[in-house]
């Protein structure tokens, strides 16, 4: 019997992410859908993912040739993920233009087995304090709540006051009583 439950895992398990993210040396994806990403030991460049719209945390990192290195801020943008989906940036050939570009605001591109197009909308996270990046997943987790974005482990959805009502108009009396006294008490405090 553990056999069959075995071989069933490894039968099903190439199934359950379609799409990859893969990107170059000099980006980093950092999170997927507000979860922190586990780094690779191998520097692995790929990230097995569900496709579909995915909110995507990636960071531009490279270490030039006189061994200064270089950042940039953590940008969040939401991506179509279609198979194998390439995220890539401007070609920066040197420090200087490199500091130039991220100073200005550096521009992301997707593509994928479908299309390839320029991301629009990419924000960079701002942190504070000494470490402003090492909580990721908080910085994620606020920058959702104040631009009203519902983000699950596979898919993204901005949240309007209409898909609220029909939420609300789809729900049964004991759902509409419990959202009725949470309400009440969440606007008293």
């Amino acid at each position: 019997m553990k056999f069959a439950g075995l071989f069933l895992t490894l039968a099903i398990s190439p199934f359950a992410f379609s799409g990859e993210i893969v990107t170059s040396n000099n980006i980093e994806v950092l999170a997927v859908n507000g979860a922190k990403v586990k780094g690779s030991f191998f520097g692995d460049d790929t990230l097995k993912i569900a496709d579909g719209q995915q909110q995507i945390v990636v960071r531009y990192s490279h270490n030039f040739r006189d061994e200064r290195l270089l950042e940039s801020r953590p940008y969040i943008m939401s991506v179509d993920v279609d198979g194998t989906t390439e995220i890539t940036t401007n070609k920066l050939y040197s420090y200087s233009q490199a500091t130039q570009k991220i100073n200005i605001g550096l521009d992301w591109f997707v593509e994928n087995e479908k299309k390839q197009y320029k991301v629009e909308g990419a924000e960079q996270l701002k942190g504070e304090g000494f470490v402003p990046y090492a909580d990721i997943e908080g910085l994620v987790n606020d920058y959702n709540q104040e631009n009203n974005l519902q983000v699950t482990s596979n898919s993204v959805k901005k949240i309007t006051m209409n898909s609220l009502i029909e939420q609300y108009k789809a729900a049964d009396l004991e759902q509409k009583k419990q959202f009725k006294m949470w309400l009440i008490n969440n606007e008293t405090k």
